[in-house]
């Protein structure tokens, strides 16, 4: 067996693991465990600047630009549908987040989860308001029933949010790689 190293960046740990990409000793505090193995902090980070080495501030303007007429539309529309919108909520939020990925031509940008997020939790607004805002005496109904369907109203612009969101996030923060 080989004679024991001491980690890089702590000179007091002893250490047989290597970074397999530098080669430099690291101990278990420093070593981070990435797909092809073992990687000190310093490889990993060069490796992520490298994914985002394209990525413009106008990406995301373009991302938004992109995603906020979908998510308006897919507001308004979605959470009339009652219980579909179980099923089409995820759908849309992903389908969200791949036009806007692939509008920025399939680039990364750390924040750009945040902006199609952001863009689908702004396009539900105006359906939220509407719902919460919507006169009675339009509704013909008694009160009762008003309060029940402003609630179920509530209820589906809710988990539309939530399925939505949910998927758009998923797409863009940790299946980014494609």
């Amino acid at each position: 067996m080989s004679e024991p190293t001491y980690c890089v960046n702590h000179p007091n740990v002893e250490t047989y693991l290597r970074c397999n990409k530098c080669g430099r000793p690291i101990c278990a505090k420093c070593a981070v465990l990435t797909p092809v193995g073992y990687r000190c902090r310093d490889c990993v980070n060069a490796q992520q600047r490298a994914f985002y080495a394209d990525f413009r501030s106008v990406h995301y303007l373009v991302a938004a630009a992109v995603a906020f007429p979908l998510s308006l539309v897919a507001g308004w529309l979605l959470p009339s549908l009652g219980w579909y919108v179980i099923i089409l909520g995820p759908l849309t939020g992903g389908g969200i987040a791949n036009v806007a990925h692939w509008a920025i031509r399939r680039r990364r940008g750390k924040y750009t989860w945040l902006v199609v997020c952001g863009c689908i939790i702004v396009g539900t607004l105006p359906n939220l308001l509407f719902t919460l805002l919507r006169p009675q005496s339009q509704m013909f109904l008694s009160e009762t029933s008003y309060i029940t369907s402003v609630l179920m109203g509530l209820l589906w612009d809710v988990v539309y949010l939530v399925t939505a969101v949910g998927a758009a996030y998923a797409w863009l923060r940790y299946r980014r790689h494609r």
